[in-house]
């Protein structure tokens, strides 16, 4: 993209007089923290407790709470996505997502655009280059994004309107769910991917991804420590005539779910004995 600077202060208010949306998107460089060496004492949080064992500790209970439930999930979908999850890269993408994507979004930028706007006119001749070059930059991207949106937003292909559509349905949870937690960050305002928050966000990604490639859970089995078990079917998966799906591929679906449950519930079982056993050893080491 070509930023279009200009030395006429006046510039980015004319800009600005027909803009339609949307905010700066801040450029932010994380703080590398380089481990550091020393031959000083372990650090004691208690008694007889190393830093690192209380840490180890601190990981072992937030593992147990998380692993309260099993659910399995059997889908069927058109295509498996290649890329891995990534919380940090997928939190910078949400932002992008929701800021450039969404009506909502595109409507805060243009406020902020107009405010930086009024700011530049006060200054006058005392606004830098530099400063009309980022607005003028930042002035282009929203355009193209606003142009973007609206195209999509006026598609005439079913499909096209339906998965865009998705989107905004997508976009818009999404971002209701970031803003419920206080998310770690540095002094950068850089995300910081602690274990509690990878967890968060790995979840919020499965339901992007499931929501935007359109996939359908057929089956589903939730399991609780408390002894519940829960199961849910697609009605489609018993109304052969209605739903088209012949009945050997329903019966597919039924097999390959129950497999996924009993390898599932063993795998579980063994983590929490694991996860117990692990508490056991500890104890004798706990603070007094």
């Amino acid at each position: 993209m070509r930023d279009r600077s200009t030395n006429n202060k006046s510039n980015a208010a004319d800009d600005a007089n027909h803009v339609k949306a949307v905010g700066s998107k801040p450029a932010s460089k994380s703080a590398e923290l380089a481990p550091t060496t020393s031959k000083t004492a372990v650090t004691k949080d208690g008694a007889g407790e190393s830093t690192t064992l209380h840490k180890f500790r601190e990981t072992i209970k937030d593992v147990l709470e998380e692993i309260t439930v099993l659910e399995v999930n059997t889908m069927i979908v058109s295509h498996i996505p290649i890329a891995r999850f990534d919380a940090k890269q997928f939190y910078a993408d949400l932002l992008e997502n929701v800021m450039y994507k969404t009506e909502e979004g595109l409507q805060d930028i243009k406020r902020v655009l107009l405010d930086r706007s009024k700011e530049l006119q006060k200054k006058g001749s005392a606004a830098t280059q530099t400063e009309l070059d980022r607005y003028n930059r930042d002035l282009e991207i929203y355009k193209r994004a606003e142009r973007i949106f609206s195209n999509r937003q006026n598609l005439s292909d079913p499909r096209q309107k339906e998965q865009f559509e998705a989107e905004q349905v997508c976009y818009g949870e999404l971002a209701k769910k970031v803003l419920q937690i206080d998310l770690p960050k540095d002094a950068d305002g850089e995300l910081i991917p602690d274990a509690p928050t990878i967890r968060y966000l790995r979840k919020l990604w499965e339901f992007e991804q499931s929501t935007l490639n359109g996939e359908r859970i057929y089956a589903q089995t939730k399991f609780q420590l408390d002894g519940d078990l829960n199961n849910r079917f697609l009605d489609d998966l018993f109304t052969p005539n209605r739903s088209k799906i012949d009945p050997s591929i329903a019966k597919l679906v039924f097999d390959l779910h129950h497999q996924a449950v009993d390898n599932a519930e063993k795998q579980w079982s063994g983590l929490i004995t694991t996860c117990v056993n692990l508490v056991k050893d500890l104890m004798p080491f706990r603070s007094k």
